[in-house]
């Protein structure tokens, strides 16, 4: 069976739970999305976990960039608290200097999206989803392009790419050219859905469903591609 997770934000306890609650095993492959670090108490322990699955692919998230950013030095402590990475930040500073490079370089791995394909249904796995500036349109079919448009905008700009929400508030006329499914923006927050439930829109699915937020209603969502299945923690 192949899932997709998202935004799990530092929360080991119901990342575990989840794991358990669909029974994934080892002839299971797990694609997350991006953002396991930041916000939450388990953040370092979280990403090794995941780090260390076999049958699992981390996308890279825009908190994942920011710790790989602050790992090279290259934004300072004061922003990436800002962004919610004050504990992330804590945990990483009292790391011996080789375990950070090591991490550092782990990071600089991590694509920015996945091509799957599931019954006969293509997917692309992302954690934005589209920077609208940087569209690639099939001139013959009129459909964006959303392989080129997503690495045309990577190499244009990771960091506006990676915090891009224009897959959300892009005009109704915008058709892309196989399903897409994004997380980053937790679904609890969109108009007319507001709900911590995935997200399925005519032109993307979201399933970040707001674990970091669960105060104002948000849990852990996991979706079943081979099904459509959908599982909450």
């Amino acid at each position: 069976m192949i899932y997709v997770i998202s935004d799990i934000h530092g929360d080991y306890p119901s990342f575990y739970k989840m794991l358990l609650k669909i029974n994934f095993s080892s002839s299971d492959s797990l694609c997350i999305l991006g953002d396991v670090v930041d916000k939450g108490s388990d953040n370092l322990y979280l990403l090794e976990f995941i780090r260390h699955m076999e049958n699992v692919c981390l996308i890279k998230g825009n908190h994942e960039y920011l710790f790989e950013r602050y790992l090279q030095g290259t934004i300072t402590a004061s922003l990436w608290d800002t962004c919610g990475g004050s504990a992330t930040r804590s945990e990483a500073d009292r790391l011996p200097e080789e375990k950070k490079r090591e991490l550092l370089a782990y990071l600089k791995t991590l694509p920015i999206y996945k091509i799957i394909t599931v019954k006969g249904e293509q997917y692309f796995l992302t954690h934005s989803g589209y920077n609208a500036d940087y569209a690639v349109r099939d001139p013959e079919t009129g459909l964006i392009d959303i392989r080129k448009s997503v690495d045309q905008a990577a190499a244009a700009d990771m960091e506006r790419y990676l915090f891009s929400d224009d897959i959300h508030f892009i005009p109704a006329s915008v058709r892309f050219d196989r399903k897409i499914i994004v997380g980053h923006y937790p679904v609890i927050f969109l108009p007319d859905h507001g709900t911590a439930r995935i997200y399925y829109g005519s032109r993307y699915t979201d399933i970040d469903t707001g674990n970091e937020r669960r105060g104002a209603g948000g849990r852990l969502s996991c979706l079943r591609l081979d099904d459509g299945r959908e599982f909450y923690v």
